[in-house]
């Protein structure tokens, strides 16, 4: 016999208990009833993701600790750029963890899990890192914008300064990334134990659909609105400073704007990353509120929250630390050293 329910992890229960069962309900983005992350190809993503964003942002860490750079501003504002990726990766491994750790059994954990502390906890670390590499991004933009279009006018950010703006930065993003865990009714359906992260199986509270749970209006703010007016920040500065490079003569360039130029360029490589991970989800997420996006299988829902979105937190200690000259030169006279002693 059959029967129409309309949670998915009902009908997990529903056909074990009844094997003969054809049991229909909406289909989950990311589980099935034996396994977290029904595609494979989504499981191997989280593993590697994961792993890079872990070893990749300690080494950045250790790196910068180690040998640091000239301009001290940029060496701090980075090293905390890599802390907030490294919590990504930190996000990444816990569900590849649980995903592993449930395989084969999966809907007997799914209420306790997506209601359950760890994943409002973990929930709130990919937000948490998420808004303040976008903030971090933000200052790092204005930073590069003091120095080289408003050099003469603008002082230049102290260490101090820095300092207490990275404070700022770190308080304002644990703010957002766990009021919704307060406890505050707005979060809360009622009747619905899972909480403002649980509403997603990887503990994500993206509004990249037309539903309307509760607190949809908290994620639609920070998401798409905060990060596309950061973004907008971020591309109209490098408009700029694009534009004052151009202007300016090589001849009649200081040796210190010349160095503000080439720190610029190197950062543009990870603005350039954070911009092409977040403007496909703010685009989705807009399209999706308006009704003139269509993803019933919500197919892009699942790539965007596992791969899209932490993906820039994996390659950005690639793309900046691994570009310097320092580590460049550090490779070279590494493999020339190898080479003679074979």
């Amino acid at each position: 016999f059959g029967r129409s329910l309309d949670s998915f992890i009902v009908c997990c229960y529903a056909k074990k208990a009844a094997k003969d069962l054809i049991c229909h309900s909406p289909k989950n983005e990311f589980s099935s009833c034996e396994d977290m992350m029904k595609n494979p190809i989504i499981r191997v993503c989280l593993w590697i993701l994961g792993i890079v964003a872990l070893v990749g942002n300690l080494s950045v860490i250790f790196w910068r600790l180690v040998y640091g750079e000239d301009s001290k501003v940029q060496s701090f504002l980075l090293k905390n750029l890599a802390v907030a990726d490294f919590i990504m990766g930190v996000y990444l491994i816990i569900i590849a963890v649980q995903d592993t750790r449930w395989q084969g059994e999966y809907f007997e954990h799914d209420v306790r899990w997506r209601g359950g502390m760890l994943c409002q906890v973990t929930g709130a670390l990919s937000m948490l890192s998420s808004e303040v590499s976008v903030m971090l991004l933000t200052v790092i933009t204005a930073d590069r914008l003091i120095c080289i279009v408003f050099h003469f006018r603008v002082q230049p950010l102290s260490l101090k300064t820095c300092y207490l703006i990275c404070l700022l930065v770190w308080l304002l993003g644990f703010v957002i990334s766990f009021l919704p865990m307060s406890g505050l009714s707005y979060f809360n359906a009622v009747g619905n134990g899972n909480g403002f992260y649980g509403r997603s199986t990887v503990c994500l509270a993206l509004q990249l659909s037309n539903d309307r749970p509760p607190g949809w209006e908290y994620s639609v703010s920070i998401f798409i609105g905060f990060n596309l007016a950061a973004f907008l920040f971020i591309s109209l500065s490098y408009v700029a400073i694009f534009l004052s490079a151009v202007k300016s003569s090589s001849a009649i360039r200081s040796t210190n704007v010349k160095r503000e130029s080439t720190l610029a360029k190197r950062v543009a490589f990870i603005i350039l990353t954070d911009f092409c991970c977040w403007m496909p989800v703010i685009i989705v997420g807009i399209l999706s509120l308006t009704g003139s996006f269509n993803d019933p299988e919500k197919q892009v829902y699942v790539w965007m929250a596992v791969f899209v979105l932490p993906f820039n937190s994996s390659v950005n200690p690639i793309l900046y630390t691994l570009a310097t000259p320092q580590m460049r030169d550090w490779f070279c006279k590494d493999s020339k050293s190898k080479g003679k002693s074979l």
